[in-house]
């Protein structure tokens, strides 16, 4: 269905002037269907037939969505975006989606954040729900690269449904996995055409799917960990960008350029070459998120932390040495 609702997008956005905007990064070319989320956005709509309980997302998910369609179109302050993905997150939170408690994988044991410290743990979902949503849509500066990086994403959560005990035996986590499984299936169909640029997913889809993402996590009994071994490509860039941002550029966090970890590796290799290596990582990364478990989960984040490190440096020196 992502497949043939892409190819719709691809189609008929043109006729309702749903394109994107070169001129406005100096570029000489024809314009390209855009938000591609928008066409994405009633396939996500559709999770409730899984599961009615999802209906608890919708409100959060299609004021975000609306949002970042108009911003799409017209470009709004950040910070009021940054508002509404917070007012997203606590609604959220107050609908029971929540970091409940924390693995302590040295231990094999959990500590009940929301019973012993609920504020806490409110700041630390808001936070978490944000970090993901802003993380998705700042990576998403390369053809295919956002849909290809989610598709992993919900396809590792939706292994870890099958493959690990304490999920398969709750009946309620079987339409959790059903859920990343489909959402999973969405990002794979619509993938080639974002590899391809014959379409853009633009704010309204890459800013949703991390709101997803996060969620999805969350539901699936607080698999942080595993979601941030998929997903700490992005996450990392996310952090050293507003690191540069605030201290080395004395500018704020959330200003626009094309500094982007993804951006200087495609001026090494291209978009497209680009893009597919990077994907190929996270694949990797999602296989290991998947094959771990407890201290060992631990042990491979920190390595792949520092694995991506070295990469951004050895990218960032050639550059700058040129």
């Amino acid at each position: 269905m992502g497949a043939f609702f892409t190819i719709l997008a691809i189609k008929f956005f043109p006729r309702f002037s749903l394109l994107d905007f070169p001129e406005r990064y100096g570029l000489m070319r024809e314009k390209i269907p855009y938000p591609g989320g928008l066409a994405l956005l009633p396939l996500f709509a559709l999770v409730v037939i899984i599961d009615v309980k999802f209906l608890a997302l919708f409100p959060a998910i299609f004021l975000l969505a609306a949002v970042s369609f108009w911003d799409d179109k017209r470009p709004i302050s950040p910070w009021f975006r940054l508002g509404v993905q917070c007012a997203g997150a606590a609604w959220l939170f107050f609908q029971g989606i929540k970091i409940d408690f924390i693995g302590i994988p040295w231990e094999g044991t959990n500590f009940a954040l929301a019973e012993s410290f609920p504020l806490l743990a409110f700041f630390i979902t808001v936070i978490w729900i944000v970090a993901i949503t802003n993380a998705m849509n700042w990576f998403d500066g390369l053809p295919g690269l956002t849909p290809g990086v989610a598709s992993i994403g919900f396809l590792a959560l939706g292994i870890l449904g099958l493959i690990k005990p304490e999920l398969w035996l709750d009946p309620q986590h079987t339409t959790l996995t059903q859920a990343n499984w489909y959402l999973a299936g969405i990002f794979f169909g619509a993938f080639f055409f974002y590899l391809q640029k014959k379409i853009i997913l633009g704010d309204t889809g890459s800013q949703v799917t991390g709101m997803l993402l996060a969620t999805l996590a969350i539901f699936l009994g607080a698999k942080i960990a595993t979601t941030l071994l998929v997903l700490s490509l992005p996450l990392l860039d996310l952090f050293f960008v507003v690191l540069r941002r605030v201290f080395l550029e004395k500018k704020s966090p959330a200003a626009h350029d094309k500094k982007h970890f993804h951006h200087n590796l495609s001026l090494l290799l291209g978009e497209k070459k680009s893009s597919t290596l990077l994907i190929f990582f996270s694949l990797i990364f999602g296989v290991l998120a998947v094959v771990s478990g407890g201290l060992w989960k631990t042990i491979v984040l920190v390595i792949i932390g520092v694995f991506i490190l070295v990469i951004m440096a050895v990218v960032y020196r050639k550059i700058f040495s040129r």
